[in-house]
């Protein structure tokens, strides 16, 4: 009979092999949603500031609209990796998708007519609070003057709100639900082919878009589309209701 091993029959109670095995652990984490989508913001608020104080870097960014990272100007490279709005990161699952989603987003951001773009420079110069608290979301969207979106509002919510604001007709015909529905089927290259004319209708009904909730999308859309298309449709039925229910408590309160 061979003899027992004390190493293997009791394992070490060491507390310093409890704190490597935790602290591996815990490098393995992937990042929270919500500490991706405050980065995603920063560079939305710096690619937004570019925009305003050059208008050069501003027509660069807008060349590479709705083409592959591998297909834009070279210009378009300069504009975002000069000032090093996006970090070098090859590593992991996905990482060119993301990458495309930064050029993409940026791309959209430098491509809003001047109106637009002094629009939503206003709403963030007079934005007193960063943001909300989760128990204050329902009230505060329900609220005349709140154009900002909280953070983590999805392209659906964007888009109803947009057919809220605009004619009963076009409510009433289900445009707007068709692209909607014709969008989140779309693959990757679909969906960005897509996009652009997409956030020129929004524009045009001064809704300012979540461009940071967009940019965390877009970087899952290959390999998780399904619960990003789910959550567009969620939100922009529910926020259909919401809108509707509150017009009808207030009439006289256009949507906001």
């Amino acid at each position: 009979m061979s003899e027992a091993n004390p190493a293997r029959d009791h394992p070490s109670t060491d507390p310093k092999d409890t704190r490597v095995s935790r602290a591996s652990s815990t490098e393995k984490q992937p990042p929270s949603r919500e500490t991706e989508l405050a980065r995603y913001g920063e560079f939305v608020d710096r690619v937004r500031t570019l925009c305003r104080e050059s208008p050069g870097a501003q027509s660069a960014l807008r060349a590479g609209l709705g083409k592959p990272v591998t297909e834009v100007p070279a210009r378009v490279h300069a504009a975002l990796l000069r000032p090093g709005l996006i970090r070098e990161d090859p590593t992991g699952r996905g990482y060119a998708d993301k990458e495309r989603a930064y050029y993409a987003v940026a791309a959209l951001i430098a491509d809003r007519p001047r109106a637009q773009r002094l629009f939503e420079d206003a709403a963030h110069a007079d934005a007193a609070e960063p943001g909300v608290r989760g128990d204050q979301v329902g009230e505060e969207r329900d609220k005349p003057g709140t154009t900002l979106p909280l953070p983590g509002t999805s392209l659906g919510e964007s888009i109803a709100l947009a057919v809220r604001r605009r004619s009963p007709d076009e409510l009433k015909s289900g445009a707007a639900e068709s692209r909607l529905h014709l969008l989140v089927r779309q693959d990757l290259d679909g969906a960005h082919r897509m996009l652009p004319g997409v956030f020129r209708w929004l524009g045009s009904s001064s809704v300012i878009p979540d461009y940071a909730c967009l940019l965390y999308d877009l970087s899952r859309w290959r390999y998780g589309r399904d619960p990003v298309a789910t959550r567009w449709l969620q939100s922009f039925y529910r926020s259909l209701r919401r809108l509707e229910t509150a017009a009808e408590r207030n009439p006289t309160v256009s949507p906001t």
